[in-house]
């Protein structure tokens, strides 16, 4: 019988990976450069913004090459919560899911670092290191739907650190850093939250976006003097 697995991401055990993430790489970085140059930080702050976004974007370019329906897909930003997200409300693949967790990391941190370290633009090399800690939950989730078998059928719901694995075999024994297992029971239909909006942005997100774009503007304008 086909049931589904709830599992939620550790969020502050996912934090502080990030957090040794970021440190131990730009370290390393520091090292290598031995001195780093950044101009124009208004830009830079703006670069960072639009990062996070191109980051969900890529998650779900990743959804896209395998989701049937491309109104399941949905993007949303919760800066309360220091989210931007992006999710598939129908049911997808093992490789589909592994397919969009890679996908930023590949691109926004694989080949733009390269691209940095190559040409020395240490914008390109620090926006790649901040998009390794943003997909330090990324990088947990990869390594523990590669031990899952691999009929397994991936889904979200309605939580932005969970999702559901609909399979005939018993998942809950399963285990990983950083991931918890929540429960289980029947496979059914009602267990998503289709009113989510396909694009979201929460109330409290948008004093935040504003003042974080004025920062950007005036200190823009502070180094053009």
């Amino acid at each position: 019988m086909r049931k589904y697995y709830k599992f939620e991401l550790d969020i502050v055990v996912a934090n502080i990976f990030a957090l040794v993430l970021m440190v131990g790489v730009f370290i390393l970085y520091a090292f290598y450069r031995k001195s780093i140059s950044i101009d124009y930080a208004g830009f830079s702050l703006l670069f960072m913004l639009l990062y996070f976004l191109l980051h969900e974007i890529f998650h779900g370019i990743g959804y896209s090459l395998y989701a049937k329906n491309k109104r399941n897909i949905k993007y949303g930003c919760m800066l309360e919560k220091s989210v931007f997200y992006a999710m598939c409300q129908e049911r997808i693949s093992k490789e589909a899911i592994l397919v969009s967790l890679a996908l930023p990391f590949i691109v926004l941190t694989g080949l733009v670092g390269m691209i940095g370290l190559i040409f020395k633009v240490d914008m390109l090399c620090l926006l790649a290191i901040v998009n390794l800690a943003g997909a330090a939950g990324d990088i947990i989730m990869f390594m523990f739907i590669l031990k899952l078998p691999n009929d397994i059928k991936y889904i979200d719901y309605d939580n932005l650190v969970g999702c559901y694995f609909v399979s005939e075999r018993d998942l809950s024994k399963y285990k990983g850093f950083g991931v918890k297992y929540i429960e289980s029971g029947k496979d059914k239909n009602d267990l998503i939250n289709r009113k989510i909006p396909r694009i979201y942005i929460s109330k409290k997100s948008i004093p935040i976006l504003i003042t974080f774009i004025a920062i950007s503007i005036i200190l823009i304008i502070v180094d053009m003097l």
